[in-house]
């Protein structure tokens, strides 16, 4: 084998695309050819050279992603999450007398309706007291109950339809929409920033 062909052998050896016994043949020329195993020393650091360079700095995501994920927030407030269990339980057990046997409404399929309802509200809210992490899918809901029961009972109160001691009980809504809105992290709209400056190499590198 001449010096031509055992560097073309070599040189796919490094790409472990060589037949193995033309390696094997490469191999014993190099141990006998002083000028390829110059050659081969100097591959040698220029495979080194371009397969192991310093990491480029990349910064650190973890907290920008977290706080787009919307965390509990909870922390060692854990009243948070226990009471809004006993709202959750409250609201449960006053659902269950019109879903069960149609009491609190003029039709019992209106009752039953309406205690359905309210029951998975309930289960839902008993949910995220279970698991905080989950506050800030249901936060939508709730504020949407909690905002039209309280539009509702202010304006039935001041029509005379109903009063303002038999509203009350549509304080849990409310309460279950602070105590939600409490766990739910930072739900307030805000301006997203990119997470990585595109300025920084590793922006440019994954977009060229």
């Amino acid at each position: 084998m001449d010096c031509d062909h055992a560097r073309m052998v070599l040189s796919a050896q490094l790409d472990q695309e060589a037949d193995e016994v033309e390696a094997v043949a490469a191999n014993a020329h190099l141990g006998r050819c002083a000028g390829c195993r110059s050659w081969w020393s100097d591959v040698g650091r220029a495979t080194r050279a371009l397969r192991v360079r310093m990491a480029e700095p990349i910064p650190d995501l973890a907290s920008a992603v977290l706080a787009r994920a919307h965390p509990p927030k909870a922390g060692r407030r854990q009243w948070v999450r226990w009471t809004l269990a006993a709202v959750a339980a409250t609201e449960l057990a006053m659902a269950i007398p019109g879903l069960v046997v149609g009491d609190g409404a003029t039709a019992i399929h209106d009752a039953r309706h309406i205690g359905s309802f309210g029951s998975a509200v309930a289960i839902g809210l008993l949910y995220v007291a279970w698991r905080p992490a989950r506050a800030f899918g249901i936060l939508p809901i709730v504020a949407a109950l909690a905002a039209t029961m309280l539009f509702t009972a202010v304006t039935d109160t001041i029509a005379g339809r109903v009063t303002t001691l038999g509203e009350a009980h549509h304080v849990l809504e409310v309460a279950g929409l602070i105590l939600v809105w409490m766990l739910a992290g930072r739900p307030a709209p805000r301006r997203l920033r990119p997470l990585v400056d595109p300025s920084h190499p590793s922006y440019r590198l994954r977009h060229t």
